[in-house]
């Protein structure tokens, strides 16, 4: 199961930087609008010091971490849900990711483009948060129309789902995301079919200077946006995106050097993907199978058959049980006897909750 991040943001805020950063890809910087067009799309290791532990105690031949996606999408600019700058299709790529990755400049910089001579965070972030309401108003009004003359009829479950609309739009209209609709179990169905943007899960990263990512010294503006992002709800971060695109483009080495020097603990991007990974409730599982110790991504309360079911579709016809052990206990132990001498693989069936940090090794029917 793939999770992807979508980047968005106005155009020239850093978007393209962080993703190469991420990916290592390549993708064009240019100092201009639009330099993006097509959505680029790049895979990216989950750091994971567990691995390591589970390499030095199982001695495999081959470590496999697990990953994240995520997506470069084009600058979107203020009137995207009418189509400027392309936006209806810009908007359009947003609905195919998981998780929003909001990209917001926060540092001065005449040599780079920006939309308007001031600079504003918070005035970039509303402009990109209105558009993406303003579409999903459009979503709502569309499915409404589509609704109102099947109501007349009488079918209750019709009526029901114009009720969620209009509660909704209500919403929408007072320039509240759909994320504050307080749904019902059985109207999530409905609601994820909507394909709401303004529904998914945000980040929201103020990309900061490379000085004042090595100083640690917030700016003024830093400061003044971090506490209007916290205000709406969303998790936030900075980053300095031209800082991390140098860091991963150096030898491990090299880069160890320049952080121990500038006393940076981790990278910027290891901090952005765990939080991706915090967004989206996901946990990890490790397996130890034919000498290789591999990370697997799935949502939290996923149960041991279908966790099973993420390594090859047909574990979960032929699962019989799972051997589940901790990293914390390997970690103390340092030894699957004495991990079995104390009782500490248990045996567990289907509908057995998978735990972040889970080493699973599964019982399968011969297929």
């Amino acid at each position: 199961m793939g999770f992807k991040c979508g980047i968005v943001g106005l155009p020239n805020v850093g978007k393209s930087t962080l993703f190469n950063a991420l990916t290592h890809a390549g993708v064009a910087m240019e100092n201009y609008p639009f330099c993006t067009i097509n959505p680029h799309v790049g895979v990216v290791n989950v750091p994971d010091k567990r691995l390591d532990l589970l390499a030095q105690i199982y001695k495999p031949d081959k470590i496999i971490p697990t990953t994240l996606q995520f997506v470069d999408i084009a600058g979107l600019v203020r009137g995207a849900s009418k189509g400027e700058g392309l936006g209806n299709q810009f908007l359009s790529h947003i609905q195919a990711v998981d998780a929003i990755i909001h990209v917001v400049r926060c540092f001065e910089n005449p040599n780079v483009v920006h939309i308007d001579e001031k600079l504003d965070p918070q005035r970039d972030f509303e402009i990109v948060e209105t558009e993406i309401l303003l579409k999903d108003l459009e979503i709502v009004e569309n499915r409404r129309e589509k609704l109102i003359a099947k109501a007349k009829s009488g079918d209750e479950q019709t009526k029901k789902q114009l009720k969620i609309l209009d509660d909704i739009r209500s919403l929408l209209i007072k320039g509240q995301s759909a994320k504050q609709y307080h749904a019902h179990p059985e109207e999530e169905y409905f609601i994820r079919e909507l394909a709401l943007l303004s529904n998914k899960p945000v980040i929201i990263l103020g990309n900061i200077s490379e000085d004042e990512a090595i100083s640690g010294n917030k700016s003024a503006i830093t400061e003044a946006f971090e506490k209007f992002a916290l205000q709406t709800g969303n998790l936030f971060l900075t980053v300095s995106a031209n800082l991390e695109l140098e860091l991963s483009e150096l030898p491990p080495a090299d880069r160890k050097i320049l952080m121990n020097e500038w006393k940076i603990a981790e990278p910027g991007l290891d901090r952005l993907i765990r939080a991706g990974y915090e967004l989206l409730r996901l946990i990890t599982f490790f397996t130890m199978e034919s000498k290789i110790v591999q990370a697997w991504t799935i949502p939290v309360n996923t149960t041991a058959v279908k966790a099973a079911a993420e390594i090859h579709s047909s574990f979960e016809d032929r699962f019989i049980k799972a051997e589940v052990r901790h990293w914390k206990d390997i970690e103390n132990l340092r030894s699957e006897n004495l991990l079995r001498e104390q009782g500490l693989v248990h045996i567990e069936g289907k509908s057995y909750l998978v735990h972040d940090g889970d080493v699973i090794t599964f019982k399968l029917a011969a297929g």
